[in-house]
């Protein structure tokens, strides 16, 4: 972790990422282009995570996809979308990071930027993925 006076904590981090990945969802735009319009905003862990959601968003939706009952992921508001990705990819490529964590952080996300209803949505998904994924069973 950076001891940067600058550096954010892990939750800001991830709204950051989250916010990268909602533009580039939201605009069509290249996730090289919304990180270099945001060259000043950017942080370590936020960029991370943005950047390895793009770079495996098709692994990521197939997995979102095969536990989403009734959805798939081209039909999930744009911001329930970010942060599934963003919460999956974490599963995934952040061993450090407990399952409970994951799950905590990205329904506080859904919570704070979306409708009552796509935190437990959010929270169905993840903590399957947890479970299949990571094989944590204690959620």
């Amino acid at each position: 972790m950076n001891d940067s006076p600058l550096h954010l904590s892990r939750r800001e981090d991830r709204e950051t990422g989250l916010a990268f990945l909602y533009e580039a969802d939201m605009t069509g735009d290249l996730m090289e282009h919304v990180l270099e319009r945001h060259r000043a905003e950017q942080d370590e862990y936020g960029t991370v995570i943005a950047a390895g959601v793009h770079e495996h968003v098709v692994m990521i939706d197939a997995l979102i996809d095969g536990v989403a009952e009734d959805w798939t992921v081209s039909r999930m508001p744009g911001i329930d979308r970010s942060i599934l990705r963003m919460g999956v990819w974490e599963l995934l490529h952040s061993p450090d990071v407990p399952g409970t964590a994951v799950v905590a952080e990205a329904v506080a996300l859904a919570n704070q930027y979306s409708t009552e209803k796509s935190a437990p949505f959010i929270n169905g998904i993840l903590v399957t993925l947890v479970s299949t994924e990571r094989g944590e069973h204690d959620l």
